[in-house]
């Protein structure tokens, strides 16, 4: 077995050698075959030298192994100019992030101007100096090994954060959610959100509804939903109240989470028979109840968000609401509210007061906040995760 991995890791290393040791791939470009001497002659015992006369080779030269680290590509030629060539090669996939370097007579400053624009990443006039070429193919070369090497890094970590943001998602626990008499709406900027919502019935009948916003959104706001998740549904399968439920959460949100990063929550515990609810909002905007057309009752938070301080006064904390049939309660993160135009002007309460009772009159649907929200928005993009739930109060048919 030792002998085995002790293999390995000289294999390993010879071809981490042979990597080092490959000499770069020069593609020099020229119509005149004198100039392609004197640049090979001087590049010749450090790189791999391609010649091409033309733009049409050149072009060909840069898709057939060994494919060019580097380009230096002259301007002056018949047919096809160098800059026509670089353009093409700017616009092939599978030569965009080639490095080009002109080399070329023309020595004005439009005409250098002209040529980065293009896309090329230097520019040396002829008759150019031997020693200020090799110096810059060393650089460049250089360049693009760091950008290869850091492409290959994101790249991976893209590869990684795609798996962490799948184990977050499945550890939601969709499965457990009960959605009676709910209606929801969740726009997330990235694909693990910083919003989480929860409900579930527990064995006595009440309905425990936890819409929560974490500090940020994407991985680093995601990071504490799983903990969440458990303890929601382990603590709601073992029938605590909806105080005691609170303190554990805030509890082991203030033990493990990292600093700078807590939880923003509205708690709703719903009775049986649906006429009596208990809320806590610990930094969320304000909660609305809206009967028979009008808003009734707005309900700030009253309390920090969890994760901040174990010191937490739930008692204090919680409103207790009286409901009658038809009432409809509406929890939702600050990305609705929050939502700013190119004018600095929020989407703010006020615009979403007005558009909640259009939907409790039956005038808008409520997918079509979103709409809403992108009008106002406009040229500008959400920043912010949003999720709103409402809470319809009917009659309990086991009341």
């Amino acid at each position: 077995m030792q002998m085995t991995l002790f293999a390995y890791m000289i294999k390993g290393d010879k071809q981490t050698i042979m990597s080092l040791n490959k000499k770069p791939v020069l593609l020099v470009v020229d119509d005149t075959p004198e100039n392609i001497d004197i640049l090979k002659s001087a590049l010749i015992s450090d790189y791999i030298v391609k010649p091409a006369t033309n733009g049409q080779n050149a072009l060909q030269a840069a898709t057939v192994k060994p494919y060019p680290d580097l380009i230096l590509l002259d301007i002056m030629m018949p047919e096809m100019d160098g800059y026509e060539v670089c353009r093409r090669l700017k616009d092939n996939p599978s030569t965009h992030s080639i490095p080009i370097i002109f080399v070329t007579a023309r020595s004005d400053v439009e005409d250098e101007l002209d040529g980065l624009a293009l896309g090329a990443v230097d520019y040396i006039t002829k008759p150019f100096s031997i020693p200020v070429v090799l110096a810059r193919v060393k650089t460049h070369l250089a360049l693009r090994a760091a950008n290869l090497k850091l492409d290959e890094h994101n790249q991976r970590l893209l590869h990684e954060r795609a798996l962490i943001e799948n184990m977050i998602l499945k550890t939601r626990q969709a499965d457990l959610f009960v959605g009676r008499d709910l209606r929801c709406l969740v726009s997330s900027v990235e694909e693990t959100s910083g919003d989480v919502l929860f409900s579930t019935c527990t064995s006595d009948g009440r309905q425990m509804i936890l819409l929560g916003d974490f500090t940020g959104h994407g991985l680093p706001a995601a990071i504490g939903a799983p903990l969440v998740t458990y303890l929601f549904y382990d603590l709601a399968k073992k029938g605590v109240s909806g105080e005691s439920l609170l303190r554990e959460l805030n509890t082991q949100l203030c033990l493990r989470l990292p600093v700078g990063i807590f939880f923003a929550a509205t708690l709703l515990e719903m009775a049986p028979g649906r006429r009596h609810a208990m809320l806590w909002n610990a930094g969320l905007p304000d909660n609305l109840l809206i009967r028979a057309g009008c808003v009734l009752g707005h309900f700030p938070s009253r309390m920090l968000p969890l994760g901040i301080s174990k010191e937490l006064d739930v008692v204090e904390a919680a409103t207790s609401l009286s409901l009658e049939h038809g009432d409809r309660l509406y929890i939702f993160s600050d990305g609705i509210i929050e939502a700013n135009n190119s004018g600095d002007d929020m989407f703010g309460m006020e615009r979403l007061e007005e558009f909640l009772v259009g939907v409790v009159s039956g005038n808008d649907r409520i997918d079509d906040l979103i709409t809403l929200l992108n009008e106002h928005v406009g040229s500008s993009s959400h920043d912010d995760d949003i999720t709103l739930v409402e809470v319809q109060v009917l009659k309990d048919p086991n009341a």
